[in-house]
């Protein structure tokens, strides 16, 4: 009991009675940073390959993130997008799947030779 009073006495002595009290100016360590990231140097082919990876991926993958995966298997990149869709709730249909896989393939094909 006197655990939950101390607390209590603790978290209200920070708390203001007026709601439009000004809050009082952060003391920590804390400052905002900015970042430069590099700039993109991979592009998708001006391909249907292309267009589709650009409709499907592009919102979370970069076009040199698509362009530099490991060669798979197309039953692979099947259990790949359908992890993306299942798992991490990417805006794809199940109906378009058989194109954004084909397309990763397709993809492999004309990057693979670098």
């Amino acid at each position: 009991m006197r655990v939950a009073i101390l607390t209590a006495t603790v978290l209200l002595a920070g708390c203001s009675a007026e709601p439009d009290a000004p809050l009082a100016k952060p003391t920590g360590a804390f400052q905002p940073v900015s970042i430069t990231l590099p700039a993109e140097t991979a592009a998708l082919p001006d391909t249907p390959a292309g267009t589709t990876l650009s409709q499907h991926c592009t919102a979370c993958h970069s076009p040199d993130f698509l362009t530099r995966q490991p060669p798979l298997t197309a039953d692979k990149w099947q259990a790949t997008v359908t992890k993306m869709r299942e798992a991490y709730h990417a805006p794809i249909s199940p109906a378009d799947e058989p194109a954004i896989v084909a397309a990763l393939v397709t993809l492999q094909g004309t990057t693979s030779a670098r």
